[in-house]
């Protein structure tokens, strides 16, 4: 077997955009030498990787096995360039970092504040997104490491190190007619307005999962954000709404109470520092992870 990267990157290239055409041009080659590549990684490999039968392309059940090992071995491929040319321009300094909008200024800038003056040289870029984006960043090796809460178990190329654990809860203001309240339960919550994460995410489908085993009507939802600013919590500590919130959002807010709801079990998340398995770590992301470490011991 003779794999070429080349033909590894016209691979991937096919099988994210879905069409011939379309990935050729991605590629910057004409399509017959698209087809002549993906024909060849099939003969080197000895399996049909792709169904070309319908319109578009889709993979074969080889071929998902393959491509979580060609994206493997793609990104590898991309960081011992990155490395290469970075230490060749003397540029040895830039670290990728990603952060959600729970963990940006939670632990990722309290790290930093800990290691830009250990390293005057370091360049760091800075992405923010959503966990599951950020996650497949790192494993496209588009990203070095990214701090994010895990819900469930991440992609199997990804390796997890909790950093903390991070429990969600219902809150309100300290003045709404349920803080008094020592126990509650999902069906003292009917008929009230939330702050709720947008449909999809991970602690949005939690919470709706607890209503319909309680066989309730789902929580109805009078703001829908991504992250809980400073902002919606003022919002929230001058409101009669309700939110789901990461314990680690309220901090030290004074107008802001946890409400005793009994969910049957706890809705529970972690925060950890997320890394391909098998990459190799660089002085900056071993400095980084350590930053991360020190500052959520101190938190």
């Amino acid at each position: 077997m003779n794999l070429s990267l080349r033909d590894i990157e016209y691979f991937l290239a096919a099988v994210e955009h879905g069409n011939l055409g379309r990935a050729a041009a991605a590629c910057e080659i004409s399509q017959p030498a698209l087809s002549k590549s993906l024909q060849r990684l099939e003969a080197d490999t000895g399996l049909a990787l792709l169904d070309r039968s319908g319109r578009g392309l889709r993979l074969t059940s080889a071929g998902l096995v393959f491509l979580e090992h060609a994206k493997k071995l793609w990104a590898e491929y991309r960081d011992a360039v990155r490395h290469a040319m970075e230490l060749r321009l003397g540029e040895a300094g830039l670290l990728r970092v990603g952060a959600t909008g729970a963990t940006v200024d939670s632990i990722v800038m309290p790290a930093l504040r800990l290691l830009l003056p250990r390293r005057p040289a370091l360049r760091i870029q800075l992405t923010q997104g959503l966990s599951d984006d950020l996650n497949e960043q790192v494993a496209s090796g588009r990203l070095d490491l990214a701090v994010t809460p895990l819900y469930a178990d991440v992609p199997v190329v990804l390796h997890q190190e909790p950093i903390q654990e991070d429990r969600l809860c219902v809150a309100a203001s300290r003045k709404h007619p349920l803080a008094a309240r020592r126990k509650l339960a999902l069906h003292d919550l009917q008929g009230l307005r939330w702050i709720l994460p947008k449909p999809g995410a991970i602690a949005r489908r939690a919470l709706d999962a607890r209503y319909a085993e309680a066989g309730l009507g789902l929580p109805a939802a009078a703001l829908e954000v991504e992250h809980f600013s400073k902002g919606t919590l003022e919002l929230l500590a001058h409101s009669d709404l309700l939110a789901i919130v990461p314990q680690s959002a309220l901090g030290a807010e004074r107008d802001i109470v946890t409400l005793p709801v009994s969910f049957g079990k706890p809705l529970q998340r972690r925060i950890a520092l997320i890394s391909r398995y098998a990459t190799t770590w660089s002085p900056l992301m071993t400095e980084f992870r350590g930053a991360i470490l020190d500052q959520a011991g101190q938190g």
